[in-house]
């Protein structure tokens, strides 16, 4: 029998329904602790990863992607998109000035004011960091130059 022919071992199985998610939550925990100390487990789940992600990129074009593509190049669908995202950073950013100096000036006690600004600075912090831990991993991402 050719190594084509083979029937998958056990371990194959598991690496297969771990990657496209068919495993329950206590054979899911067995085996992410099994891939913690076992390389080539990591190898194989990874390969069947890249499969299903070729497997994916391989297929034809639907109609809607040649919609979106239309659109990607529409300038008014450009611009308009990029005049809301402008408005809206800038009205958010505006908003949350404007709240920060009323809280500021108001007669709220002191605690109430820490609090408040506590949450503002909250939402700027993590805000700012998933921005810029979604740039750092972008060159990482797998569908990136995925296209159908």
């Amino acid at each position: 029998m050719s190594p084509e022919e083979r029937e998958p071992s056990a371990d194959e199985l598991l690496a297969m329904a771990y990657a496209d998610g068919e495993l329950g939550a206590a054979a899911r925990r067995d085996f992410e602790a099994r891939l913690a100390n076992e390389p080539a487990l990591v190898r194989e789940v990874a390969e069947h990863l890249r499969l299903d992600v070729l497997a994916r990129s391989a297929a034809g074009p639907e109609p809607a992607d040649f919609e979106w593509k239309r659109l990607s190049q529409d300038t008014l669908q450009r611009g308009g998109l990029g005049l809301g995202w402008t408005l809206l950073l800038v009205g958010a950013l505006a908003l949350l000035a404007w709240t920060g100096w009323t809280v500021a000036v108001s007669d709220l006690d002191l605690a109430a004011k820490l609090a408040l600004a506590a949450v503002g600075l909250g939402v700027v912090l993590v805000g700012g960091f998933t921005l810029r831990a979604r740039l750092a991993t972008l060159h990482l991402d797998p569908y990136r130059d995925i296209e159908r």
